[in-house]
């Protein structure tokens, strides 16, 4: 049986699966069986085991994943939301209509005294839906019949 990657399980379904084969290990079943029966890597159970053994079923529990803060706290964000949808970079000094990374980094960078790395500005804004948009290239002059 080919082992599951742990990573792609939702947290709340792991913490199932941890406690479930905790029990059936207190049941008698051996570690290597409960290697085989929840496609884990021996170590695995054997760390669920050691962890049940210090802590008892508390220890098993998911525990909150901390990472880096983001730079832009939620106000801040709310307030940059607003300034893109609703105002023109024209508006902030700058000479093209239409927003990008850098315009934006700026932007940042005035309105909340924050530091963003254009890609990290361009991550940011994808996670928000907002895509680079490119205008439609058009001659003035164009024929209408065709």
């Amino acid at each position: 049986m080919s082992k599951i990657d742990g990573r792609k399980i939702p947290h709340q379904v792991r913490e199932s699966i941890r406690m479930q084969a905790v029990q059936q290990w207190l049941d008698g079943i051996s570690v290597p069986e409960l290697s085989e029966l929840h496609a884990t890597h021996l170590s695995c159970v054997y760390l669920w085991v050691n962890r049940y053994k210090e802590g008892g079923f508390d220890a098993l529990k998911t525990r909150p994943i901390h990472g880096r803060p983001p730079k832009l706290n939620i106000d801040q964000q709310e307030q940059l939301t607003q300034i893109i949808s609703l105002k023109n970079p024209t508006d902030f000094g700058f000479y093209k209509t239409m927003w990008t990374r850098d315009i934006v980094a700026s932007v940042i960078k005035t309105e909340f005294n924050v530091s963003m790395h254009p890609a990290a500005v361009g991550k940011m804004l994808r996670r928000w839906g907002l895509s680079p948009q490119r205008p439609v290239r058009k001659a003035w002059q164009q024929d209408q019949k065709k």
